[in-house]
């Protein structure tokens, strides 16, 4: 009779990928285009909206404001993919275990 050290594991090696360094570094990179590109995109809408209005700052500050808010956004939905990420590769992991 075998012992559970003896049988193989059956683990993916695209599980073990889910940690990988190259993998947090594109959540980072991901984290900072959903908040970099909303806040400068509105903000520079804003901005020409307010030179052409002449109305300065605040045209600028509401675009900045709603750039803000849909960056939020865009952060609340990447943690909700991450953490059913997680959750899978952590279901996973607890199979391949109990074998």
């Amino acid at each position: 009779m075998k012992k559970a050290a003896d049988q193989p594991t059956t683990s993916n090696a695209r599980d073990d990928a889910d940690f990988g360094i190259t993998t947090i570094a594109l959540d980072f990179l991901d984290t900072t285009w959903r908040i970099a590109v909303p806040v400068v995109l509105f903000a520079g809408i804003g901005i020409f909206i307010d030179i052409k209005a002449h109305s300065r700052p605040w045209i600028t500050l509401f675009g900045a404001l709603i750039g803000f808010v849909l960056a939020g956004l865009l952060l609340k939905r990447q943690l909700a993919a991450v953490a059913a990420r997680d959750t899978t590769s952590k279901k996973h992991t607890k199979k391949d275990t109990t074998l």
